[in-house]
């Protein structure tokens, strides 16, 4: 268990320094968007890998569900080319009195492909538009406090 929490913490460093790299740029490149899929779909991967081999509460496992669907239609809809997208910063066409977002990335409007209906229902509620780095912090803290399951 030792070793997956170490991926998993170490693959979500490696994607907050990444999004936060590209966050900080002022293109978002095809090469950019390449990284933000690669460290994205790592992080994602192995927090289900270790999601996989602990005891869930009753009340967290529609959130696991959420990220399940994610990484289920990553998978599976060949159609798919991103699961995130980053959002704010400035844009056109803009009105006054100006207001800029901040940029972030955040987990995109995935479609429901007929595979997975409970779990897309969860990712709509739990993680569609939501900030990447800040869910998936969550979802990794709540992971480690559990129990592992006995094999």
């Amino acid at each position: 268990m030792n070793n997956l929490k170490y991926a998993m913490e170490k693959s979500y460093d490696y994607m907050v320094e990444e999004i936060n790299n590209i966050l900080a740029g002022t293109v978002y490149s095809v090469e950019e968007r390449q990284r933000l899929f690669y460290a994205c779909g790592t992080c994602l991967h192995w927090i289900l890998d270790y999601a996989e081999r602990v005891e869930v509460s009753e009340e967290k496992k529609k959130t696991i569900s959420a990220f399940k669907f994610a990484n289920n239609a990553l998978k599976h809809d060949n159609t798919l080319i991103q699961i995130v997208e980053q959002t704010g910063g400035f844009s056109f066409p803009f009105s006054f009195p100006m207001e800029i977002p901040s940029k972030k990335v955040c987990w995109k409007d995935i479609e429901d492909n007929g595979k997975f209906e409970n779990q897309h229902k969860n990712y709509v509620q739990c993680l569609r538009n939501e900030d990447v780095i800040i869910t998936c912090k969550e979802v990794i803290e709540l992971l480690v406090k559990c129990k592992a399951k006995l094999i």
